[in-house]
Formats: structure tokens, C-alpha cells, sequence
């Protein structure tokens, strides 16, 4: 008797009739949306690329399509990212289709993202929400969908002093070199930065730059920085005196790294000899 009520109205509710479409609703049986896998299809120091599949089941006796896909995502509490995607995909009678789609998650709009990569974290608790409408003859029907898992977080570049070069002198300034070792720990290539920094030598403010350019560095390599600066002998005191006679100075390096839209803090420290 269903099958054949269902028959009946299907042409007129197709038609746009408001009063057989709310007839249709009393016998239409709600899809069903199971989820079956979320799997990581892209990770890099800007974000995480996460590809979702959910099963649409349709119990009914007629066929139906997916209309739209509404969803946001929730990490740490807030929501940073949401979008609509459209339909398309047909579920045959009584039938179960795949439903698939990508979610693109922006670290830097994780709050506080720096300080839970440099805390040593490897991955963050994420909610997947939304919905599926599903066209009917009854009309659009929303069926909502949920997940929760984690998502696995990279690893932040790794900085050190590896040196210092005497590159000129004179009886006013001293030029040098200072060489930045960036370690990507990632299997991912790190695109190019920019550094601002304050350099101290010995105790002695001698530099402070803004947008220094910092090279790409490929997955799991080392990129070494060379750092210019032309430092003032009056000024610089004893610090001066020590870098021309080439002895081991105290080299200080503060700022930030901003790669990849993420800035990074820079703190470094090594005691290396002067050398020409």
C-alpha cells in the first residue's frame, strides 16, 4: 500500500503541490548518512587538507539526489573554517551512495597554533558538522552530519647560530657575516620567509633588520641564512675590539620568522669564533 501511495503522489508532488508534498513527508523515510573514513590528503606548515567519506543511504522506494553539502569545522573550540559544496550525485532506490569531500583547515586560524606546535604537540582534537540536504519529491531534506576526531599537526623549523664571518674592516666599521642554520623536520618542503630580527654581539646591540629574506627549505634539510651587517666600531665597544681580533663572541639573535603566514618565534644563542 506504501509503494503505491508513493506512486500516486510522486507526479503530483513533483508538480509543486504544497499540500501532496506534506502528505509525501508522512510516508518518506529520512535517509541515513553513516560516516566510514577521514584520511589526511595534504599536510604543510600552512594548513591540513583532510578528505571525508560518508555513506547516503536511501531507504525509499524511489530514487533521490544530493542537493547540497553545508560544513564547518571546530578546532580547540572555535570555529575556523566552514564552506558549501555542490550536489549532484544520485541514490538509487533503496540504495547507498558514497559521499566525498574535502576540508582545507588553515593553522593560522587555530587559536593560539604557535604555542601549541612549539609545546611539542603532534596532533588536535577537530569537529566536523554540518549537513546533507537530500532532494525528494517531499522537497530538500537536511541530513545532518558529525564528526569528531584529531588532526595531525607538524613540526616547527628549528634555528641556530652556525657561525660568524669577518668580512671587511675598517677604522669606523666592521663588516660581517652571520649565518642562520633553519632545520625543516618535516617531511614537506617550508616555502620562503621573512625574518626581523635584533642581533647582539658580546652585550652589543650592532643590528636590527626588518623583512630579511629567508630561502625555502626542502623536507628534512638544512638551509643556511647569511645574515649581512655592517657594525659601528664606536658604537659597538667591546665587541668591536673582539671581532677584529677574530676571538669567540657571544652572538644573540631575536625576532620573528613569519613562513607561511605563521609567526615564528626566534630565540637563539651561541658563543662562535669570529672568523675571517
Amino acid at each position: 500500500m506504501r509503494k503505491i501511495l508513493l506512486a500516486a503522489l510522486l507526479p503530483v508532488a513533483l508538480a509543486g503541490c504544497a499540500g501532496i508534498q506534506d502528505i509525501a513527508r508522512t510516508v518518506l523515510q529520512q535517509p541515513k548518512l553513516t560516516f566510514k573514513a577521514a584520511s589526511l590528503e595534504a599536510l604543510d606548515l600552512e594548513g591540513a587538507t583532510v578528505g571525508f567519506r560518508f555513506d547516503l543511504e536511501n531507504p525509499n522506494a524511489f530514487g533521490v539526489d544530493l542537493a547540497r553539502i553545508g560544513w564547518g569545522v571546530e578546532v580547540e573550540g572555535t570555529r575556523i573554517a566552514a564552506g558549501d559544496l555542490p550536489g549532484g550525485l544520485q541514490v538509487p532506490a533503496r540504495g547507498t551512495a558514497p559521499v566525498t569531500f574535502p576540508v582545507r583547515v588553515r593553522f593560522r586560524d587555530v587559536p593560539g597554533i604557535v604555542s601549541l606546535l612549539g609545546s611539542g604537540k603532534d596532533q588536535i582534537g577537530y569537529r566536523l558538522s554540518g549537513n546533507v540536504g537530500v532532494r525528494t519529491p517531499a522537497g530538500v531534506l537536511d541530513v545532518p552530519l558529525s564528526h569528531t576526531d584529531v588532526l595531525k599537526l607538524p613540526s616547527l623549523p628549528r634555528f641556530g647560530v652556525e657561525g660568524l664571518s669577518v668580512k671587511s674592516v675598517s677604522f669606523s666599521t666592521i663588516g660581517l657575516a652571520v649565518r642562520l642554520a633553519v632545520r625543516n623536520p618535516n617531511g614537506f618542503a617550508l616555502p620562503a620567509g621573512k625574518l626581523d630580527y635584533a642581533l647582539a654581539i658580546s652585550g652589543a646591540q650592532v643590528a636590527r633588520a626588518e623583512g630579511a629574506g629567508l630561502a625555502a627549505v626542502a623536507g628534512g634539510a638544512t638551509q643556511t641564512v647569511e645574515i649581512p651587517v655592517r657594525v659601528d666600531v664606536l658604537s659597538a665597544g667591546r665587541a668591536a675590539t673582539d671581532l677584529a681580533r677574530g676571538a669567540e663572541v657571544q652572538v644573540n639573535l631575536k625576532g620573528t620568522a613569519q613562513i607561511a603566514g605563521l609567526p615564528l618565534p626566534l630565540d637563539v644563542a651561541a658563543r662562535v669564533p669570529a672568523r675571517r
